[in-house]
């Protein structure tokens, strides 16, 4: 019976891989992450944290079961948290660059010192991961750090090995979901059918072809308020398609 346990343990393992293979967008690798992953490495939210740790310049990735954790979240409000991360990415150098955990993690000594909404979001998390991959080209290192509401982080350093070569190769061919600065001749344009600010941001990810879901993904919004602005847009530029409005959406730049 435990030779068989184990052997389907290891068949889920191996499942779980090749489907990593199969993420080619933000949605896929939130969906791998949140589902099969989840199922050999049990954790309620991980953030990627990767850049310049020793001056704490960084950038995030976040996935999360958890409402409103998102990656807008915490860049919008960084603050102790990436001091946070950097100690940790210190943490894992000390330890020979091995992944490490931490249990009984107080979650809301960090939210007592930036009391943000993402770290309030934390105060039910009790344990953390931290798994660390080595930029020898780009000096680029990034932590993935897995929280969890467990008292203990329960994980098999067998697993782990197989596993986190997979999760590192998965997000580096995705985009970055860090939303970029809407552009001052965008700002500028706001007469265009009196778009607001927010409008903008969600015509300019329509433009590049994200769905409503990966919207409101990028944004920290639900997919319905994605399809409620787009409605108003639509109706701002007197037109009836996403294709209508991004045609329609040219930036007039200064001659």
């Amino acid at each position: 019976m435990e030779n068989n346990t184990t052997k389907q343990n290891w068949e889920q393992v191996f499942n779980v891989i090749q489907k990593s293979f199969t993420v080619q967008k933000h949605v896929d690798f939130f969906k791998w992450l949140q589902g099969s992953v989840r199922e050999v490495l049990p954790h309620d939210v991980l953030v990627a944290a990767w850049g310049d740790f020793a001056t704490g310049d960084l950038h995030f990735d976040v996935s999360s079961n958890i409402d409103d954790i998102r990656t807008q979240k915490l860049i919008d409000a960084p603050g102790v948290f990436a001091y946070l991360m950097s100690n940790l990415h210190q943490r894992w150098v000390d330890n020979g660059e091995r992944w490490f955990r931490i249990n009984f993690f107080d979650a809301e000594g960090i939210y007592s010192q930036s009391p943000t909404p993402f770290t309030r979001k934390l105060v039910g998390m009790n344990s953390l991961l931290v798994y660390g991959v080595r930029d020898t080209r780009d000096k680029n290192d990034c932590i993935y750090v897995f929280f969890d509401k467990a008292r203990e982080f329960q994980v098999q350093n067998s697993v782990l090995g197989l596993l986190m070569p997979h999760v590192d190769a998965a997000l580096r061919r995705v985009e970055c979901m860090e939303t970029p600065a809407v552009e001052e001749d965008l700002i500028g344009e706001l007469p265009l059918g009196g778009l607001s600010e927010r409008e903008h941001e969600i015509l300019h990810w329509v433009k590049t072809g994200k769905t409503n879901f990966e919207i409101g993904m990028i944004l920290s919004i639900s997919p319905n308020t994605v399809k409620n602005h787009l409605k108003r847009i639509f109706q701002k530029l007197d037109v009836s398609c996403r294709a209508q409005a991004v045609a329609k959406y040219s930036p007039r730049r200064p001659n």
